[in-house]
């Protein structure tokens, strides 16, 4: 048995922007993506079942996932296990049957607007594009990843850079970076220079449903819009101020209005410590705030828990 450890990362949204409705009613965005230190561990191990090459197309593949969260589901509507189901599909045949064993170590919020399943899928494409020596390239990692879901490519992104037992051409690839901005479906990447801060994300005892979001945005005014070119702008010149005046995530005007727990938790952190931004990240209910030091981070982390709140401080990736 062969098997890899891929750290997963959380992603937080510094902009988030609406633009329109594809034929197919998937809604066009415009954001900026930042990946964070904060991970799961995807433990993937793969046994091959075979006897003889003349054998390969006969034999079939399993595929079993578990995880430390026992309310999250190992079939096929967890992120991880398509991502498994994908790869077998696609490139099954050059490796022969076998068994895929996904482990998952879950530290990010489920359902939290954090990307963690999304984070799963990716690091499952990178661990069995290893494991089966298949040389895929970047781009075509994250091709397939725009299969599973508009957040995967990002997170494909991100992981090449940070993980470095991958492939050299994997993590040295010029699209393997911690920023990007979106556009489309999400899936149209741009690399962008890395926001260097310490971050606490916290979330209220609650889920929001992606779909009612993107739903329910279509029927709201939106006052303020990001401006995606100056905040690519900002990060450029290392220029603050700028950033953090474009961290505009329009979602917040359906979901703080829909989810007052969400709202409160954007006040509380608004008046706790001493952040330079507080934003919802995608559709919720995770807030973030982006602070100036480590100290910071810790002490707003613990008032937060003791309020009763999840909350985790971190950094983002560099």
């Amino acid at each position: 048995m062969r098997e890899v450890r891929i750290q997963s990362f959380a992603k937080i949204n510094l902009s988030i922007d609406v633009t329109g409705v594809d034929r197919d009613g998937m809604h066009l965005v415009d954001m900026v993506m930042h990946q964070l230190s904060f991970h799961d561990d995807v433990n993937i191990c793969f046994e091959r079942n075979y006897s003889s090459e003349r054998m390969r197309d006969e034999q079939p593949f399993t595929i079993s996932v578990s995880t430390n969260r026992f309310y999250l589901p190992t079939d096929d509507r967890n992120l991880a296990y398509k991502a498994a189901s994908l790869m077998v599909q696609r490139y099954g045949k050059r490796v022969g049957g076998g068994k895929i064993q996904i482990d998952i170590f879950k530290r990010i919020p489920v359902a939290a607007g954090l990307a963690g399943g999304s984070g799963n899928g990716a690091a499952v494409l990178h661990g069995l594009n290893q494991l089966w020596r298949l040389n895929l390239s970047l781009p075509q990692l994250c091709k397939l990843g725009a299969e599973l879901g508009s957040d995967v490519p990002f997170c494909v992104m991100g992981q090449a850079g940070y993980n470095f037992g991958l492939p050299w051409k994997v993590r040295k690839h010029p699209l393997a970076a911690a920023c990007a901005r979106a556009k489309g479906t999400g899936t149209e990447l741009e690399t962008l220079p890395a926001l260097k801060k310490p971050v606490v994300i916290a979330k209220p005892p609650i889920g929001v449903s992606t779909r009612e979001v993107y739903k329910g945005i279509d029927g709201c005014h939106i006052e303020r819009r990001p401006d995606n070119d100056l905040l690519a702008e900002g990060l450029e010149k290392r220029d603050y101020p700028l950033i953090y005046e474009q961290c505009i995530n329009v979602l917040e005007n359906y979901t703080l209005q829909a989810y007052p727990q969400v709202e409160a938790l954007k006040r509380l952190m608004l008046q706790s410590g001493n952040a330079k931004k507080v934003l919802m990240s995608g559709s919720g209910p995770t807030v973030f705030g982006i602070y100036d030091s480590i100290s910071e981070t810790k002490a707003v982390c613990a008032a937060l828990r003791q309020k009763g709140y999840e909350a985790y401080w971190t950094r983002t990736t560099k």
